[in-house]
């Protein structure tokens, strides 16, 4: 069967991270057997000596995976977009389905499939850009959320609405076979890779208070963790060189790693093994709606059998809290559980390779996706 997988934005910014998602689900399909098609959309800003160098960056980065050469692309009206290098629109909407990630594909896209699924993957956040007009995701057959929160309605917060849909819970997907376990130098970090500064990302809780939803504003009041913690602590973010910022965190003992160093696949993948485990605070709006959200980033630090510890954002059906992943609520539960994965090291790497086996193999995932979509 072949599946169409629209994987929103990553011929603007096809980094490190951002195109490790869509990797992850595109690798996960052919796992099964099916036949993938990435679709994407031009920016109409875009020149066209932009847009093929953007096309060429983002088919060299698919490459090692075999995925350059199912590349389609389509304007923001959807009309066809034609490169010497992608395929036709056509071959796309010829697609058995199509696996929607990205939150606005142009509806006359969208309409031609017979079949079609909506993921989103920033529970919370996303509804409550649907709710302002910032997205209009179109109408799908079945919708799916890496956010915990459908199993736990009951302690979902009221401004938190399910835009009238009915919500299918997945955990994040990993190609279990790209993220082999790894074991790293014993001087390596805690590390974790996240964008810092964050446009427009102010949001309103239910007090009608705005509040900061950046990376930043979620990892200030853990400054002090990483000089209480016996283990290395590493940031790899992009501060443009902004010297008061870097100061700041080196006076509070964090390592310092430049965003841009993994910006190629292979170099995020690279830096993640290269870690012992992963520290990070989630963005506020995660947090405040209890959505149960975990990390893609996250799921790949887990198959490489990587210890994470990672802030608390909901009720989780399948997360441990206190084996492998490790999850905390405050800094002194931060440093207390960064203290037990440097006392029985061995343990907790094994425990997050088996958490990636059971519950976030793409194999597993993506058949279950499959199963509501494809019937």
């Amino acid at each position: 069967m072949r599946i169409c997988l629209s994987a929103p934005n990553t011929l603007g910014y096809p980094d490190g991270g951002h195109i490790w998602v869509f990797i992850n689900w595109a690798l996960g399909l052919r796992s099964l057997g099916h036949d993938v098609v990435w679709l994407d959309v031009v920016n109409p800003d875009d020149s066209p000596e932009l847009v093929d160098s953007l096309v060429r960056t983002l088919c060299e980065r698919l490459k090692p995976f075999a995925l350059d050469t199912h590349v389609v692309l389509c304007t923001a009206e959807g009309a066809p977009y034609q490169h010497a290098l992608t395929r036709t629109l056509d071959e796309a909407i010829a697609c058995h389905a199509i696996i929607n990630l990205r939150y606005n594909l142009p509806s006359r896209v969208l309409r031609a499939f017979r079949r079609s699924a909506l993921i989103d993957i920033d529970p919370g956040q996303f509804q409550f850009s649907v709710q302002l007009g910032t997205y209009d995701p179109g109408e799908h057959d079945v919708y799916f959320t890496v956010g915990e929160w459908p199993t736990f309605i009951d302690v979902t917060p009221p401004q938190f609405t399910t835009l009238g849909k009915t919500w299918h819970t997945i955990p994040p997907p990993v190609a279990l076979d790209e993220w082999p376990v790894t074991h790293a130098a014993p001087d390596a970090a805690m590390t974790t890779v996240s964008a810092w500064y964050m446009k427009d990302q102010w949001l309103e809780d239910d007090a009608g208070q705005w509040y900061d939803n950046s990376k930043r504003a979620a990892f200030m009041p853990y400054l002090d963790v990483a000089g209480a913690s016996t283990l290395p602590m590493e940031l790899c973010i992009q501060l443009n060189g902004y010297q008061p910022e870097i100061d700041l965190l080196q006076s509070h003992h964090w390592r310092l790693k430049t965003g841009t160093d993994v910006s190629h696949p292979q170099a995020y993948r690279q830096y993640i093994q290269q870690s012992i485990g992963e520290f990070s605070c989630a963005k506020p709006a995660y947090v405040k709606l209890h959505t149960g959200w975990l990390s893609d980033r996250t799921a790949c630090y887990l198959a490489s059998g990587k210890p994470v510890v990672i802030q608390r954002t909901g009720e989780s059906r399948f997360l441990p809290d206190q084996l492998g992943v490790l999850r905390f609520t405050s800094p002194d539960q931060a440093i207390k559980n960064l203290r037990h994965v440097h006392d029985d090291y061995a343990t907790h790497a094994v425990a997050a390779r088996a958490i990636a086996e059971q519950h976030l193999d793409a194999k597993k995932v993506l058949k279950s996706v499959l199963e509501k979509l494809c019937v």
